[in-house]
């Protein structure tokens, strides 16, 4: 029998989606593509120019475990490879000199360095700094002294205070909720950003930025075109589902015994999404828990009751994700949700220009005021906010929009009153 992690599972329930994966699967191709740009940063010791890369998916999608798992390698002696931190926009605008100082000691430290706990999730960013001694084994002290002298503002000045001869590998700056920088340039993030995106100093610095739909925008203001194309995560595949199950199971000491089919049929209406097949997880875990199952699944009496919770966790998460915006008209939200559904069905995707103006014909075409744009809301900015709940998404690579997540387009047209089925 396999050794029950109880508590350690009993900590996953209590944690919620928003704390780091126990498990990590696929997303292969990302991870890929990010350490080798970094790799190629290390051995020429510089920057190279354009060498970022942008993630974007819609919320739920895994964008901040892409990270993470980045985050990971940083102690991960066994590789050989970048260190990365992984920070947030908020950190990025109100932190800035933190930023700066923790990459700059991030750099010059050695990956045998780096205290074990980091794998445990902490995150070496800027709001980490004033116990910044107990991640690494440096002093502190020092680092700050060499911010102060050179008067560190900047990237250039980073340079100044830690040159290149100081770093063993490249550093992965990763950026997490992009899409809430601020457009335009002359800010110091915007600048900070441009420099990394351009390689103006010969720092051995990567960028990643990762966040919803409308981020590409975001960056284009700030003028980070060259070689920026994103990449779109969005569901598991059914064998990286599979892998999941598995792993998971086997990492909280799970038997599954003669249940995997109640399992997999557990994660079915999750689509494959991760936010969602994480409320499956959650309601898995919750009747593992119970005393005389004890991580038996063939223990588990009513998996009738397991899959009620599990919808009950996903619905909960769907009124989440339902705005109040939405909720002001919601006939004209499940209808922005038809459209784009219906056009995509029929190989003739929208792009946000037609969408707009459809939006726009809809409301003058209505005055009953059922179908009447929210206030302080144009069609454009509309679009924008659906976006950021994740009831659309915009393909990086064409430009047309797409509902990412069926089972919430089929959520937010039952709101409006529409029928899902229509759609198929």
């Amino acid at each position: 029998m396999a050794n029950f992690k109880r508590s350690e599972l009993q900590h996953f329930v209590d944690d919620g989606e928003k704390d780091y994966p126990p498990v990590f699967v696929g997303r292969q191709d990302i991870l890929k593509h990010v350490l080798t740009k970094a790799a190629r940063t290390s051995a020429r010791k510089s920057g190279i120019p354009g060498n970022t890369t942008v993630i974007t998916g819609a919320p739920g999608a895994g964008k901040s475990s892409v990270l993470s798992e980045l985050t990971r390698f940083n102690t991960d002696l066994s590789k050989e490879g970048p260190k990365t931190l992984h920070i947030s926009s908020v950190e990025l605008e109100e932190n800035f000199s933190d930023v700066l100082m923790a990459i700059g000691a991030l750099g010059r430290t050695k990956k045998s360095q780096l205290k074990a706990h980091v794998l445990k999730g902490a995150q070496l960013g800027s709001l980490a700094l004033l116990d910044i001694a107990g991640l690494i084994d440096i002093n502190i002290q020092d680092v700050k002294t060499l911010f102060q002298k050179n008067e560190v503002r900047n990237i250039g000045a980073l340079h100044k205070a830690f040159p290149v001869s100081d770093w063993d590998t490249a550093v992965i700056v990763a950026v997490d909720e992009a899409q809430n920088l601020p457009f335009g340039r002359g800010t110091p993030q915007s600048n900070f950003l441009r420099a990394l995106h351009e390689a103006v100093t010969k720092l051995p610095l990567t960028l990643v930025l990762a966040g919803l739909g409308d981020t590409q925008s975001v960056i284009r203001s700030m003028g980070l075109t060259r070689n920026q194309i994103a990449t779109s995560i969005g569901c598991f595949t059914p064998d990286e589902q599979a892998e999941l199950t598995d792993r998971w199971s086997a990492h909280f000491g799970i038997t599954i015994g003669d249940q995997r089919a109640h399992i997999d049929q557990l994660m079915t209406p999750t689509d494959g999404w991760p936010r969602h097949v994480h409320c499956a997880q959650q309601a898995l875990a919750e009747a593992l828990l119970v005393k005389g199952v004890d991580g038996q699944a063939d223990k588990i009496k009513d998996w009738n009751a397991v899959q009620r919770r599990s919808d009950q966790l996903r619905n909960s998460y769907y009124g989440e994700q339902y705005s109040d915006v939405m909720d002001y008209s919601p006939q004209l939200t499940a209808q922005v949700l038809q459209e784009v559904g219906t056009a995509e069905r029929a190989g003739k995707p929208l792009n946000t220009s037609q969408l707009r103006q459809k939006i726009q014909n809809t409301c003058d075409t209505n005055p009953s005021g059922n179908f009447e744009c929210p206030p302080e809301h144009t069609a454009g900015t509309f679009i924008t906010h659906l976006m950021h709940c994740g009831a659309l998404e915009k393909n990086p690579e064409t430009g047309m929009l797409t509902c990412p997540i069926p089972s919430f387009q089929n959520y937010i047209l039952r709101r409006g009153e529409l029928d899902p089925t229509a759609l198929e």
